[in-house]
């Protein structure tokens, strides 16, 4: 069985928001453990709040990451995977500005640096390699978002194997930026088509509504199929982890 299970999980930073990180993240930690995904892109964690989260999963997740300001500071676009499956090859972090090299630099009117997290991995089962990005787009500046989508391109047509793009991009599937990757660059939406739901997936913690947009994607380049994908709304006692939902995809190499 080559199929592996792919989640996009925007783990909302320790804002002084009534929703302390550490009541929230032993129920993140618990719908790790019930979704089991092989390959996990995170949003917006800090340092403590990545160390703890690993803390609470089984010991085969592993995360891989850099700050946005730096080294450990800031909020990172962590990869978290499961070392029992993914072998990690390479990593590499980048700044989505006019300088990507350059840590913590910004550009296009953004509202911080926002970073891209690209892991190279071998599929322990099936032997074959794919390329992971993982990123949290700008909310404020649409060029910002169309430029870094085209640096995510780059990195994209580097690759010399199937990617899967994992993250927060800050506006709903139809918008300029959803547009490039999957009309312009071709690029499959996974969660198109989640059976019977139109959640959204940015919910401000008030649980599932209807009709709200679907900021949080996985999608992939061809050499992928998505066998199934859903919006993950477990909570505990009404508390979430985040406010925003994760997306799950299972995915297998064509």
């Amino acid at each position: 069985m080559s199929e592996f299970r792919v989640m996009s999980f925007n783990l909302r930073y320790p804002a002084m928001d009534g929703h302390p990180a550490a009541e929230r993240l032993p129920i993140a930690a618990e719908l790790i453990r019930r979704a089991h995904p092989h390959l996990i892109g995170t949003q917006e964690g800090e340092l403590d709040q990545l160390e703890t989260l690993i803390s609470l999963l089984p010991e085969e997740y592993i995360w891989l990451g850099e700050g946005h300001s730096g080294g450990n500071s800031g909020e990172f676009t962590a990869v978290i995977l499961d070392s029992t499956r993914f072998e990690v090859e390479a990593v590499d972090i980048s700044w989505l500005s006019e300088q990507p090299d350059t840590v913590a630099s910004e550009s296009w009117g953004v509202s911080h640096a926002r970073t891209l997290t690209t892991v190279d991995v071998r599929d322990l089962t099936s032997d074959r390699q794919l390329r992971v990005l993982n990123t949290h787009l700008d909310h404020k500046s649409e060029r910002a978002r169309l430029e870094s989508g085209q640096i995510m391109a780059d990195t994209i047509a580097e690759a010399a194997h199937p990617c899967v793009v994992t993250g927060d991009f800050n506006v709903a599937t139809g918008s300029p930026v959803y547009d490039f990757f999957c009309t312009e660059l071709g690029l499959t939406d996974t969660g198109a088509e989640v059976p019977g739901e139109n959640i959204g997936t940015f919910h401000r913690y008030k649980g599932p509504k209807e009709g709200e947009p679907r900021i949080d994607w996985i999608l992939t380049t061809p050499g992928l199929r998505t066998v199934s994908t859903r919006i993950d709304t477990f909570e505990v006692d009404g508390k979430y982890p985040s406010d925003h939902f994760p997306i799950e995809a299972v995915l297998d190499f064509t």
